[in-house]
Formats: structure tokens, sequence, C-alpha cells
């Protein structure tokens, strides 16, 4: 039936209410009212309410969105005005489903006192489930069941569909309902996104990343309490088999707690300012940890956030009481409150529940004593800089006189100086780097590196650490320097870990020579900066004029990129596909509105096409934090590095969550000719 002959249909005696918008009838009405979901293709909800004059009917008749399926299906319940009845006594009697009723002056508020009815319906449902977790705790059961399904409310909201069962003397009476079947599907969603954390835990604990460790291992057992089969799930641990996770991740929290270890390498000393920095090396079995971040007391309360990178960590003291202090009391951070705006249903559940708490994350250490008063402080080992050369370099001297300079600039807060040691955009980014926050040069005795490439020559790379005003935490990342031809400074950039850059360099001679897998850790890094000190014009210049980029969940078949591939190795969902010119423009609008952006690669796969082209894929784990907006997702890139002085990204695809068969989008998803 064409949809003219449908509306034709349709003007004999009803009217469509398309969302909010409802017309009190001329007469009193025979009604069907269905609030249902979103259909499959995004349809918008509808209702008809038989009958009114058709002259209103027409103010719709233009509409361009209303779907096919929607009026075929609503012509059929013109047919059948009962068919509303016989789903309400489905609902009631079947089994089959979960319901309330609620009522109220109008359907809104008759809607929202059931579907608050049908959360403690489901609360009965499952409470039994939560007996152990509450016997812990010597807490009401119905009331922590209650709590622990409101943290799906929002799956809930789009699972349960309401019915209007009545509507007597200015009465609204509304049923809720969600299928169990339905139902089960939530807790299997929440289910999935557990098994991710750890899986995602155990990736990081082995990368040395112990604060992703900590955070996924965590999060992972906050939702496990709000999971009604958290006494029954287990996972298969590499190297003990299947064990319960209720048991199995506290135990792994709190072995990375023993495991840690932290040497104070340094204490630096400035009576006359008030000021005291301890310098730390953290370890884990051994081996310097990635990342991870810990607050400390400073005699009146505890620190910001401070993060600890390679190895390396700091804590700083200002004030005369602080500076006394004769121990150092950390508390190492694992529950990472500030970052559950990543992810809402962890957040739900932060604010919901009591959550546990890790003794052994509190780590106590005594400072040494002076024992000559008139004998200076000892005083922390500065930045050495020596040099492994890859290919023969003939002014490493004036190079190393340079990164020198640069440092004791940082260090005295003077930068005018150096103004003469870098190009006009290097000296931007310069500033940019020193100027937004507050930056600290870290003393360590790790070698620096010099590295030639074409005409470039990059130093690896200097620890510096970093804190802003608005911006609750503090965290450190190792500069690197990349000098042009004539030894000026021409770009800074935050290096990616040492994990990530053992994994390129060790890859086969196929993937590449030396100075491609260098080419390629330099892109990744200068791509992840960009983003960090808002270089909307290097962003600009590495996107293909016609890139393909996605934002969502899927893509779709695509017309070729200047025959970088022929289509898509699949059709997916949904997905919302922007051009170029649309993405700088979001870019700009975020970079105008945040002091701060700090970007957080938790893991990185590298790929290469068959052939002799060197067009990489890179899968990235990427945390995106900024002054107002923060969230986690996955990040593909597809890069064209055969013009080493000018990379461009044909294809960048961003999805909040892994697909349902776990993978992430990545070369396979692509026919490269």
């Amino acid at each position: 039936m064409k949809r003219d002959r449908l509306f034709s249909k349709l003007e004999k005696g009803s009217f469509l209410r398309i969302g909010k918008e409802e017309f009190p009838p001329l007469r009193r009405p025979q009604e069907v009212r269905m609030d249902s979901e979103r259909g499959s293709g995004g349809e918008a909800i509808i209702e008809i309410i038989l009958p009114l004059p058709a002259k209103i009917l027409n103010k719709y008749k233009k509409m361009k969105k209303i779907s096919f399926s929607f009026l075929l299906l609503f012509s059929f319940i013109c047919v059948f005005p009962q068919s509303a009845k016989e789903i309400i006594r489905e609902i009631k009697n079947s089994g089959n489903y979960i319901w309330a009723t609620g009522e109220g002056n109008s359907y809104k508020m008759a809607d929202k006192e059931a579907l608050s009815y049908l959360i403690s319906q489901i609360s009965v449902h499952v409470e039994s489930n939560f007996l152990n977790i509450v016997s812990e705790s010597n807490g009401n059961l119905e009331e922590f069941t209650e709590i622990v399904v409101k943290t799906y409310s929002n799956m809930t909201l789009h699972e349960a569909k309401s019915i209007l069962e009545k509507e007597k003397k200015g009465r609204f009476y509304v049923i809720r309902y969600i299928s169990k079947k339905n139902l089960e599907q939530i807790f299997k969603n929440r289910e999935r996104k557990i098994y991710d954390y750890v899986k995602s835990a155990l990736i990081a604990e082995k990368d040395l990343r112990i604060g992703d460790a900590l955070k996924n291992y965590y999060w992972a057992l906050v939702l496990l309490m709000s999971h009604k089969d958290n006494s029954t799930m287990d996972y298969d641990f590499p190297e003990y088999g299947k064990i319960l996770l209720i048991n199995a991740l506290p135990e792994r929290i709190n072995n990375i707690f023993t495991d840690l270890n932290i040497n104070i390498t340094g204490i630096e000393e400035k009576p006359k300012e008030h000021y005291k920095a301890i310098n730390m090396k953290i370890l884990y079995n051994d081996n310097p940890v990635q990342n991870i971040d810990f607050t400390y007391w400073t005699g009146n309360n505890y620190s910001q956030l401070n993060s600890g990178k390679n190895g390396l960590a700091i804590a700083e003291f200002f004030g005369e009481n602080e500076c006394l202090l004769n121990n150092l009391k950390i508390n190492i951070e694992y529950e990472y409150q500030n970052k559950t705006g990543i992810d809402l249903d962890v957040k739900n559940v932060f604010e919901s529940i009591q959550i546990p708490y890790f003794e052994k994350s509190e780590l106590v250490f005594n400072l040494p004593e002076k024992t000559d008063k008139e004998k200076p402080t000892e005083k922390p080992e500065k930045a050495k800089i020596n040099f492994e050369k890859i290919n023969k370099i003939n002014r490493s001297g004036q190079l190393r006189k340079s990164i020198s300079k640069v440092i004791n600039s940082i260090n005295n807060r003077d930068s005018a100086k150096i103004e003469s040691l870098f190009t006009p955009e290097g000296y931007k980014m310069y500033q940019k780097l020193i100027t937004n926050g507050k930056v600290k040069i870290l003393p360590a005795k790790d070698t620096l590196h010099i590295i030639s490439m074409n005409d470039k020559t990059i130093i690896r790379s200097v620890p510096m650490k970093f804190s802003f005003k608005n911006n609750s935490c503090q965290f450190i990342e190792n500069v690197v320097f990349t000098f042009n031809n004539d030894g000026k400074i021409e770009v800074l950039s935050f290096a990616i870990s040492d994990k990530a850059i053992n994994d390129i360099v060790s890859k086969s001679d196929r993937f590449g020579n030396v100075e491609d897998k260098f080419q390629l850790i330099n892109f990744i890094e200068h791509y992840k900066t960009a983003y960090c000190l808002k270089r909307l014009d290097y962003i600009e210049s590495i996107f293909a004029g016609n890139a393909l980029i996605i934002v969502g969940h899927v893509f779709k078949e695509a017309e070729p990129i200047d025959g970088m591939y022929r289509k898509l190795s699949n059709n997916k969902v949904k997905y919302i596909e922007l051009k170029k010119e649309e993405y700088i423009k979001r870019l700009h609008r975020v970079f105008s509105s945040n002091e701060f952006i700090n970007i957080h690669f938790e893991e990185n796969i590298v790929k290469k096409v068959n052939g002799p082209d060197k067009i990489y894929g890179i899968q990235i784990k990427q945390d995106y934090y900024s002054t107002n907006y923060a969230d986690k997702g996955y990040l593909f890139l597809m890069i064209d590095l055969n013009d080493s002085l000018n990379p461009k990204i044909y294809v960048r695809t961003w999805q909040p969550e892994k697909n349902p068969d776990g993978s992430i989008f990545g070369l396979e998803d692509f026919l490269i000719k």
C-alpha cells in the first residue's frame, strides 16, 4: 500500500500523534495508544487516536520521516482496536513478562510511577541473587537490590515498554512491562562488559601498565557486585584456570599492591622557598611500571591525583609545615572514580552502592633523618644526556646544549632566552606546553636516545610532570624533541609507552626497515600530541581530503578513496559518517571550550597490509579526558606512509564499545587494492 493511499484511508476518521504532541478530541474517541520503542530503523513513536477531523491529519501529510512500516502497523490497529486489550491480557497472564501499573493526572506522570513500580518488581525477581553480598555488609537485601536494579535504569528505560490501559475522568492508567527474555539480555550486556574489563586488566598487568590494570580489575569487581550472577561468574585465567571472579578479582588487586616496590631515589629541598620534592622509582615485579596513579598526604589533606610513568614519580610539598613531614604516606589509586564519566554503568554503580576498599593500597615510608643541620639535603641526580647514535650525527654537541638549555629554562621558568632554539611553529608548541599548565622536569638516569631520519633528528625523551588549574589530576609525559636540518626544534611530542615502541621495533623486516618503524612511532606520537596541544592545523593536514571518518559503532560500503580500498568487507549496522570539514569543525569547538585535553593510550596494535606499500592499520584503546568531557573507546586509523614527509590518514573510526564478537574495526574490514 502506498503512503498516499494509506493516508487517504486514515483520513476517514483518525489522526497521528507524534512524539509528545497531542490534540484534544472534538468528541469522545475510541483510542489505541502504543508507546513503543524506536524501531530497528529508528522510527518515531506514533499513536493513533480515533476518530478526529481530517484537517488535523493534513498537518502531518508532508512529514518525510514517518516510516511506511509504522503506518502499515497502525492501519492494522485501526481495523482491530481491541488489540491493546489483548496485549495487556498477554502481559498480565502469560508469565513471560514482569510488569507494573501506575496512575497520574497525565500520561507522563502515570508512566513514571509505573516505571518506579516496575523496578521494584524486577528487584523482587532477582533479589535472592544478591544475598551473599548483602550478608557480608549486614545490609538490607530489599533496599540493596532495588538500588542495584536502578543502576540499570538507562537500559531499563530503553527496554521497558508502556501501554495506556485506560483514561478515566482525567486520570491516566499506564502499564510498564519488560519481557523476561529482554531482562536477561540486560544482565548479559553487563556480563560482557565485566569480562572485557578483566581481559583488559590482564593485558595491562602484563604490559606493566599498573594504573590501567588496577582500574580495570576494580571496575570489573564493582560491576560484578551489581550483577545477579555475581556468585557464579568465573573467568579462565591463563596461569590458574577457571576461578570465580568474586574471589579472583580482590586477590589480583591485592597481589598488585604486594608486588609493588617504591624506592625513594632523592630529596630536593629549598628551605627558603618552603619547597620539598621527593623523587621515587616505582617497580612492579622488579620492572619499571609504565603507568600508575597515587595521592599523598601533605600534612593537611591528600594531594591531587599524581601519576608515575616509566618507573618515575614525584611528590612535591609546598609550605613550611608540609616540608617538616618526616614520612611519606601514599595511597595507590585503584578506584578512579574521577574517570567514571567514560562509563555510565560504572558511574551509576559507584554512586549507588557501597564499594569495596583495599587497605593494602596505603603505603608509608620513613624519610631519611638529617644528621647534620649544616649539611645540605641530598639532591636528586640531574637528568644525564647521553646519546646512542643509530646513524652518524656530527652535531650531537650542539643538540646536547640545546636540550640542556630547554631543561634549564623550564626549571627557571624563563623561556624568553631560548626562543632562538626553535622554529616559529616549534616555539609556539613549546609555549603551549609550558604556559597552559605547571611543568616540572623529573630527574632521571635513563639514557636519552638520538635518532636520525631523513633530514630530521629526534631526541627521546625528557620526563616532565604537568598539572593544570582546572584538572583534578597531574600526569607525567616523556617529551620527544624533533630538530630540523638547521638544528632548530620544530616539533615537541609525547612519547608512547616503551612497550608500544618495543612491539613495533621488534617486528620483522617485512613490516618495514628501522626508519619505517621509527617513522610509524613518530606519527603515532605526533597524532596523540596534536590533540593534547590542540594543533588543529596539523590534524587537518594529516587527514586526506576525502578521508572516511566514522563516529559510532559501524560503517557501510563507501566509494573508493584514491584507490585505497574498494569497499568495506561487510555492512555493519548504523553509522555516522563525517566529512573532513565537518570533523575539523567539531574539533575546533572542542579545542575552544577546553583548557586541557589528555589522551591516554591503553593498548595499541599495529598491522601492515601485504605488499610493498607502506599502508598501516593502528588499533588503539583510548581514554580521552578534557576540562569538561571524558569518554573511552576504540580508535582505528588507516594511514599511508609511502610519502614519509606527508603521512595521510585515509580512514578513522571510533567506537565506544567492541563489536559483539569482541573485535574492533581494523584492516580486515577493508579490501585493499
